[in-house]
């Protein structure tokens, strides 16, 4: 049972005449992560000028990723301003920015973005924007593959499984069962990206951090050879929904270890 809570002394009558005309605080909520869905699989080396993995980008349609994103954006917000007002703004992928070298499309996206914002007339009204857009990594990173961007999903299937030198992993079935193993193949859904957090009526930085995000799992469960097969594309995608939101809300509720944080007037 809940005890009640002793009353709380009466307010001063400026105190309580302000508090009772705030208005809830309106943020504005902007996925631009496209549609584009990044697929990297690690394959056997055969020589130093090649690199040891399969590249595909799959193009996802109907905003889905976009919108995984903002569901974590505002159950983010939700827990920390339960009253307030937020705006879903989803950016539809940019055929150009997409032909541009990997490590441009983040500048570019970020342009585009706050070009759209700045020409929108209802931020006025808005107190804080919070923009998600691709972050891409040249390096490997903790046992993932290099070259990785936005949103996508690593295959690690060499090596021998249950290696007690490989990586650590969660052993998951059906997102019912899981624990810590340890092994040298494992599939892995990642969310790289920049979360800045601006002023909406100056567009001025209040933070930005970088977000690589992962989770490396397999099912010990499975007879299946590879490791990709121990998953329907059914699981996967729904598998993968559930990881962008959840990593979508982290990325606003918690500090990232690699993050950066630019905190403006």
């Amino acid at each position: 049972t809940l005890a009640q809570a002793p009353a709380a002394a009466p307010a001063p009558a400026n105190v309580a005449a302000a508090s009772a005309t705030a208005e809830p605080k309106v943020f504005a909520l902007v996925a631009a992560v496209g549609d584009q869905f990044q697929y990297v699989r690690q394959k056997e080396s055969v020589g130093s000028h090649f690199e040891p993995f399969i590249r595909q980008t799959l193009v996802v349609p109907d905003h889905s990723l976009n919108h995984a994103v903002l569901r974590g954006l505002d159950r983010a917000v939700e827990q920390q301003y339960p009253q307030s007002e937020r705006i879903f703004l989803a950016v539809r992928g940019d055929p150009a920015i997409q032909s541009a070298l990997p490590q441009e499309r983040e500048a570019l996206t970020t342009q585009r973005v706050l070009s759209l914002l700045e020409a929108n007339p209802d931020r006025q009204r808005w107190d804080q924007i919070i923009m998600v857009v691709p972050k891409w990594l040249m390096s490997e990173r903790q046992g993932m593959g290099s070259k990785l961007t936005g949103i996508g999903l690593y295959v690690q299937p060499l090596g021998n499984e249950w290696d007690t030198s490989g990586e650590i992993v969660e052993d998951l079935v059906e997102d019912t069962t899981r624990a810590s193993v340890r092994s040298r193949k494992f599939i892995a859904p990642f969310f790289y990206v920049q979360v800045t957090t601006l002023d909406a009526r100056t567009l001025k930085v209040i933070r930005s951090e970088s977000r690589y995000d992962f989770r490396k799992i397999v099912d010990k469960e499975s007879t299946a050879l590879d490791v990709q097969a121990q998953f329907s594309p059914e699981q996967l995608a729904s598998h993968m929904q559930r990881f962008v939101e959840t990593s979508a809300l982290k990325a606003v509720n918690e500090k990232a270890d690699t993050g950066t944080v630019q905190v403006g007037p």
